[in-house]
């Protein structure tokens, strides 16, 4: 009997110790997982905040390309106030053509501060704010400053490579002869350890101008005086006050010649000191002919021209010579000057003096001319309601259809934009 009750004592004694083993592996069980749960936790933390440091990191490379555009995208002597004084922001290549070698850095220092350059490369100081920098650069580092270049390729296979210009009316418009220089910009931008290099190739806002002629008017042309009208496509190097005879074929392109004078129904009037030349025809008077609004002829929305007006380079005729957008309200005579680019005026324009442009005079009104005009690119007058829309009874005016000079006067006053954008 004894010895049954200890037999029973031992067997429960050992039902006991299994029960403490169980317990025991289920607290290491539950041990275990909470610390992989908390390394999960931790994990998940770390991932976040390295994703964090990441997304900051693009942001601050994607500012550093904006800083380039923004500056490249100024004209030479444009400054801005920085660390009470005035500093030249511009950046760009001053060689024409442009330079395959040419190159430039910003560095995260202000202007005057940077490391110097090398021959044929230019470097600048960071337009930010000093108490807010943002690490899209080096203080002295030029691996590590934003860089900027012209994009190159080897078009003719020949080994040597060719600045890579952009022109819209070009198929494909990527081509090494005519438009304007694609540039490529890299910056590396860091946020703790995060490094996020980033490459952008940006171009001016390109213009496809969709013109008919060289003189283009809604209404009544009178050419009865020593006029000159050449729809000859010439190049943007033609100088100025060369009419018939020398302009054509001395200046022509190979292609893309226009009618010399177009109107939409409207009479052309010459005498014999008139000299016209176009194709496929000197002049097109044709009454199904189309007179186009501002923002058609080059190739713009509504919106989008609305947007270039309203950033216009100047509104009046002060200072000089004019290059860029000039916006005129109201009436406006001209003695004498010299621009670029677009001359739009929403009333009459009368040129009375010594004026020459390379690129597009626009006027809505009647224009008018007393003087010594000599115009490379293109002119359009709607009239104002006048009979007469173009009165160049007078005086010594010459236009010359150019199709680079509308495209690259009135490209050279716009911003950038990108092309397109990758990460390295």
């Amino acid at each position: 009997m004894r010895a049954l009750e200890s037999n029973r004592g031992s067997l429960l004694n050992r039902d006991d110790g299994a029960a403490l083993v169980v317990a025991l592996l289920m607290l290491l069980g539950l041990a275990a997982m909470g610390m992989a749960a908390v390394m999960i936790s931790s994990t998940d933390f770390v991932v976040a905040g390295t994703q964090r440091e990441r997304s900051r990191a693009l942001h601050t490379a994607e500012a550093g390309i904006s800083e380039a555009m923004y500056r490249m995208s100024a004209r030479p002597g444009e400054t801005i106030a920085l660390g009470g004084g005035s500093v030249d922001i511009s950046i760009q290549d001053p060689s024409d053509p442009p330079d395959p070698n040419w190159a430039a850095r910003i560095f995260l220092t202000t202007p005057g501060a940077q490391p110097a350059a090398d021959e044929g490369q230019f470097t600048t100081g960071t337009i930010q704010n000093a108490s807010e920098y943002l690490a899209y650069s080096h203080a002295s580092d030029p691996d590590r400053a934003v860089l900027i270049e012209h994009k190159l390729r080897d078009f003719d296979g020949d080994g040597t490579s060719e600045v890579v210009l952009y022109d819209p009316s070009q198929v494909p418009p990527e081509n090494p002869f005519t438009g304007f220089p694609v540039e490529r910009i890299s910056v590396l931008g860091t946020e703790g350890q995060a490094r996020r290099l980033v490459q952008a190739d940006v171009v001016r806002f390109p213009i496809n101008p969709n013109v008919f002629a060289a003189l283009l008017a809604d209404g009544e042309v009178d050419l009865r005086g020593n006029v000159t009208v050449c729809g000859h496509n010439h190049r943007i190097d033609t100088p100025f006050n060369v009419g018939l005879p020398q302009c054509s074929p001395g200046w022509d392109e190979t292609q893309g010649d226009l009618v010399g004078v177009m109107t939409t129904g409207g009479a052309v009037s010459t005498l014999g000191s008139t000299d016209l030349l176009g194709s496929p025809s000197p002049t097109n008077s044709d009454a199904t002919n189309q007179f186009q609004t501002l923002a058609q002829a080059l190739g713009l929305t509504d919106s989008e021209l609305a947007e270039i007006l309203d950033s216009a380079d100047r509104t009046d005729l002060s200072g000089g010579p004019w290059t860029g957008i000039t916006y005129l309200t109201g009436d406006w005579r001209i003695n004498d000057g010299t621009g670029e680019g677009l001359l739009y005026v929403e009333g009459d324009l009368t040129l009375s003096g010594d004026f020459s442009w390379r690129g597009l005079v626009y006027v809505e009104g009647q224009l008018r001319n007393t003087g010594t005009t000599s115009i490379v690119g293109g002119v359009m007058a709607r009239g104002g309601g006048q009979i007469t829309a173009v009165d160049f009874g007078a005086g010594t005016p010459q236009v010359l259809y150019s199709r680079a000079a509308l495209v690259q006067t009135i490209m050279a006053a716009m911003d950038y934009i990108v092309l397109s954008w990758k990460e390295l």
